[in-house]
């Protein structure tokens, strides 16, 4: 018989704007459906969003995929409509997503500190919460660190690191937590030739990602303004989440010179995003930090080569395997490399996508994985 596993998760499809955590529940999901019955329980809308899905039935299971997924309206995610459905729903494993997730991590667990819920096998996963992101709202957070250790919120539980890097930024923050570390899982890699040619001199890259100062876009555009030479396209795609972060990006946009044109073109479903990779030589994205990153493995899988900042990702060892890392301290790399790519033809571009095709075989083999969280679930 099948265990029954109940994610609880701030979005799910259709939504996409909550980034990586949506894709990361979706294609455990798909690969693990199995070997495990899943429920999510989710939000009625998308993050930040003011209205519910359309075509979805709110407060009741809808099979989407190979999940039931139960969308909750607002008025029902209080405590009161957590400990309902929670005591309501049959499972053996509860999921939760994200360390800070106000609503859908630290309310169950209230409820569970409190001894309002049945008992189960509890795992979490930070989602990234530690990989690069205390220093937003930094006293904020770390007060709700020293408040839960206090009283024992996060004890008891099982944690799932999705790389030795949040594998390590767990353990600092809570030196006896109980983890297990196995990768997210993709979606399926069929391999394809790069769908875009390379002309010496001319360059095409993107960032996409939600425009938040984790995702250090500004830094991306400060190397740009540095690019003197060549015509380089660079288009920006995702969700406007911090608008006072964007007005800053666009100081800088303003400097950057003639030959370097750059266009935001707002968000993107994630169903259009391997479509929008095929259109680009390289994925520009000098994030603060990831625990997994998925829009970057989608990147390669799209022959889109990243260019990515190093030791703050699980990727360090794509350098010099179709696409580069270098550290966020050393600007001059950074603008040395894109010289280098705008330089390049085609055939200097197959043979860093053929070096990206063979990383990406190697790397992506979900088949190991699926063993591991068949063990740990």
């Amino acid at each position: 018989m099948k265990k029954k596993v109940l994610i609880l998760n701030g979005q799910y499809l259709p939504g996409y704007k909550g980034g990586g955590p949506i894709q990361s529940c979706a294609n455990m999901v798909e690969n693990l459906a199995d070997q495990f019955d899943f429920y999510v329980l989710t939000s009625d809308r998308d993050f930040k969003a003011e209205s519910s899905y359309e075509n979805i039935k709110i407060n009741q299971w809808n099979r989407v995929g190979s999940a039931e997924v139960f969308y909750m309206s607002q008025d029902n995610q209080t405590l009161s409509g957590f400990k309902k459905i929670l005591n309501e729903t049959d499972f053996d494993v509860l999921y939760l997503n994200g360390f800070f997730s106000p609503i859908f991590t630290i309310k169950p667990l209230l409820l569970r500190r409190l001894g309002q819920l049945k008992k189960s096998k509890v795992i979490l996963t930070p989602r990234g919460d530690f990989t690069g992101g205390l220093e937003n709202k930094k006293l904020k957070k770390y007060t709700y660190i020293f408040l839960c250790k206090l009283i024992g919120l996060y004890s008891k539980l099982l944690w799932h690191a999705t790389s030795d890097l949040e594998e390590r930024d767990i353990q600092v923050k809570f030196k006896n937590a109980n983890t297990f570390t196995v990768p997210n899982l993709p979606t399926k890699y069929i391999p394809k030739l790069a769908a875009l040619d390379k002309k010496p001199g001319e360059l095409r890259m993107v960032f996409i990602s939600r425009i938040f100062p984790k995702k250090n876009l500004k830094y991306a555009l400060e190397i740009l303004q540095q690019i003197k030479t060549g015509n380089i396209v660079f288009d920006i795609y995702g969700p406007m989440e911090d608008r006072a972060y964007w007005l800053e990006c666009e100081a800088v946009i303003k400097g950057i010179p003639n030959n370097v044109k750059v266009t935001y073109k707002g968000e993107i479903p994630h169903s259009e995003i391997n479509h929008i990779f095929e259109q680009y030589h390289t994925f520009f994205f000098p994030t603060l930090g990831e625990n997994y990153g998925h829009v970057i493995v989608e990147a390669m899988m799209n022959n889109c080569l990243p260019l990515l900042s190093k030791g703050v990702t699980p990727w360090d060892d794509y350098h010099g395997n179709g696409g580069y890392v270098e550290e966020l301290s050393n600007r001059e790399s950074f603008i040395n490399i894109i010289n280098s790519l705008i330089l390049i033809g085609n055939q200097e571009f197959r043979s860093l996508t053929a070096k990206n095709e063979v990383y990406v075989t190697r790397k992506i083999n979900c088949e190991e994985d699926i063993k591991e969280y068949c063990i740990n679930l």
